[in-house]
């Protein structure tokens, strides 16, 4: 049973000859604008709701000829007909930011509320065809919000049918849906059958995103010049295609290397700041030769507070102190790992909205910490000078 439908959506609602909605139906107001069009001025908007209103009025038609009205309304209609969609269940549409897009939006919503009592919620994207570049950059916007739209519901009980509007919304969302696990749904709307084609499975090596970081986050600022790249760099871009976009001399990240590193489970290496206090930078420099572990500890705490895989034991220990007054707390401990002779000790504040760690006091020695820390060492109030390492800390890992 589907309790949420995933939607892209195109205009075939408004272009099939043959559809109840068919713009140039004779008796509907005339539309004198392009449903591709993006600008809306003021006279556009009264032509849009003029026409819409009609739309509305002959709506009945739309029980006598249910598989004459467009894509997305067929495959609800089926889905309802085989009984698999509930009874109140959440519509979530992806359309175009287009003259063509808002139509079809307000149709399908009345459409869908009316007939299916659906809770129906809208994403818009904008997606340019005409700028290669801009087109990565749009095509990634739109695979970040469809995995948000996605995450509503979970793969079990939610219809996944990326089946309109441009086609790289289509090819672009079996992607992320392949890569979220979730199933796409395709339906063959003259003989209105429903096919469902199965996730293929996605991922990549995390040892490579380590190990490439500098030049993922330098394709992932802006193009540059492929011949200005080393050797070892101008390789790895060639074995990923899947990974990489060049364009006339440039290489840049493709949209699914975009989604995949800025919106996923590596959104820690690439959108997080990190800042340290005097005491850790001067710790650091002190254990150089431990400053890689360090580092990787410090992604390791901002993946499992951003991703809810930290326990509470572990990303708050300072609730297993006993002398500590919990009500001072400014800075929380965090118990991470030990590499074989070290362990990591860190009091740390996260700020979700700046998306920065806040290093603020540093052990790596076990003993020293459990005094230090049961005294609220780190704990109470900020250390000096916290300075910026973000991009220090790509180095040191490399």
């Amino acid at each position: 049973m589907y309790h949420t439908v995933v939607l892209t959506c195109g205009v075939s609602l408004l272009t099939g000859e043959s559809n109840v909605f068919f713009i140039k139906r004779e008796g509907f107001p005339k539309l004198h604008v392009s449903l591709q069009e993006k600008e809306i001025t003021s006279s556009m908007n009264e032509d849009i709701e003029k026409w819409v209103r009609y739309a509305k009025s002959i709506a009945h038609e739309v029980n006598i000829r249910p598989k004459e009205v467009s894509a997305e309304y067929s495959m609800l209609y089926l889905l309802r007909k085989r009984g698999e969609l509930s009874e109140r269940p959440t519509i979530i549409l992806l359309l175009t930011k287009t003259v063509g897009g808002i139509i079809t939006e307000k149709l399908l919503c009345y459409l869908f509320e009316k007939q299916f009592q659906a809770d129906v919620k809208v994403l818009y994207v904008d997606i340019d065809v005409e700028n290669p570049k801009q087109l990565n950059k749009t095509i990634g916007d739109y695979m970040w919000k469809l995995s948000n739209a996605l995450g509503q519901g979970e793969p079990n009980s939610t219809c996944f049918a990326p089946i309109g509007g441009y086609k790289v919304m289509t090819s672009f969302g079996y992607i992320v849906g392949s890569f979220l696990n979730y199933p796409t749904a395709y339906l063959h709307e003259y003989h209105q059958i429903l096919h469902k084609i199965p996730p293929i499975p996605l991922d990549i090596n995390d040892d490579f995103v380590h190990e490439n970081i500098m030049l993922l986050r330098k394709c992932q600022k802006d193009y540059i010049k492929f011949k200005e790249l080393s050797p070892f760099e101008q390789t790895c871009i060639e074995q990923y295609p899947s990974l990489f976009q060049k364009e006339e001399g440039l290489v840049g990240l493709s949209p699914f290397g975009q989604y995949l590193f800025e919106r996923t489970k590596y959104e820690h290496l690439f959108n997080t700041r990190y800042f340290v206090s005097k005491q850790v930078r001067e710790f650091m420099e002190l254990n150089h030769h431990q400053s890689l572990f360090i580092i990787q500890q410090m992604r390791e705490l901002v993946k499992k507070l951003k991703h809810g895989e930290g326990r509470l034991g572990e990303i708050m220990h300072e609730k297993q102190f006993p002398t500590i007054n919990q009500q001072k707390v400014q800075y929380h401990l965090y118990k991470g790992a030990s590499n074989g002779q070290t362990v990591f000790r860190l009091a740390y504040r996260y700020d979700e909205k700046e998306d920065a760690l806040y290093a603020n006091y540093l052990w790596l020695n076990h003993n020293r910490y459990e005094r230090d820390a049961a005294k609220g060492q780190g704990i109470y109030q900020a250390k000096q000078d916290f300075v910026d390492i973000t991009d220090l800390s790509f180095v040191v890992s490399r």
